[in-house]
């Protein structure tokens, strides 16, 4: 195992199982069980699988990045990054394995192992434990949609919600905690927009759970990226938001605060929270 947890160490991580896979097997299936893809419908398996498997591109652009601070020459990561990245192409899923494996030999994946030595770390390794405490949340959330009475636009909201969540627990290994931070953007964006739904029903058993899984991916989040401060006070936020409203919103991070300050000023239900929020800062 890595000392370090960042981009190479993520990338490696999966890489190495690569070899475990036999030559004839098709790339699309052995991608499927590397990544733990279970959606079983022929078009939405290749879907899932794409994403993934772009997200997991990125990595070696991450840690290229990383690497370019460093005193150690490119020549001596260069080549194993473009392996990487031809591994990974879209373009072989029909192709055998063994056209994936062709890149990611025994010396591609030993300059990889020393990049995750020499980039620092990037952030703490959630606990098996946080994130099935996440998961059984979302549960939680995804039982309130049998209340026949919720709002149409409420559970359009929720699902859309757990599904965020899904998609960034099924990201994180590839991309870390910045997966649930990203999740956590968009769902603060859509309840500006459905905040007059969340209000009306603050008190609900499924606003109470929507701010409860938030909650968890928030401290989640905090503790894993716990070098970036300003990433930190969005649970602060949130907890202070929890005591106002009744858990009926989220706040992420003090950057989304400062941005959609106007915004939510401008509705007098959330602009206690705003004042209480920059004041605590």
């Amino acid at each position: 195992m890595s000392k370090h947890i960042n981009a190479a160490s993520r990338l490696i991580s999966i890489l190495e199982k690569a070899s475990s896979r036999a030559d004839n097997m098709q790339a699309l299936e052995a991608w499927a069980e590397l990544l733990g893809v279970k959606e079983r419908h022929p078009h939405r398996r290749v879907v899932a699988i794409g994403e993934l498997l772009c997200a997991m591109h990125k990595e070696p652009e991450y840690a290229m990045t990383g690497l370019a601070t460093s005193d150690f020459s490119k020549s001596l990561y260069e080549s194993a990054f473009s392996h990487i990245e031809h591994a990974l192409s879209p373009m072989l899923f029909q192709h055998k394995w063994d056209q994936v494996k062709q890149h990611l030999t025994p010396d591609v994946l030993t300059a990889l192992a020393f990049c995750t030595e020499i980039l620092p770390d990037e952030e703490i390794q959630l606990s098996i434990d946080e994130l099935s405490s996440i998961r059984a949340k979302v549960e939680e959330l995804r039982a309130t949609l049998t209340d026949t009475r919720m709002p149409p636009r409420l559970r359009t909201l929720i699902q859309h919600h757990i599904q965020l969540i899904e998609h960034a627990l099924a990201v994180y290994p590839i991309i870390g905690a910045k997966a649930l931070r990203e999740a956590a953007h968009i769902a603060l964006g859509e309840m500006i927009e459905a905040k007059d739904e969340i209000t009306s029903e603050k008190d609900s058993i499924a606003v109470l759970a929507l701010g409860s899984v938030w909650g968890s991916v928030n401290r989640a989040t905090d503790i894993a990226l716990r070098t970036e401060k300003l990433v930190q006070l969005g649970q602060r936020a949130w907890e202070i938001g929890v005591r106002s409203f009744n858990r009926s919103f989220l706040w992420h991070n003090h950057s989304t605060l400062k941005y959609l300050r106007d915004m939510i000023t401008s509705n007098s239900v959330f602009q206690g929270f705003w004042n209480i929020a920059i004041i605590s800062d």
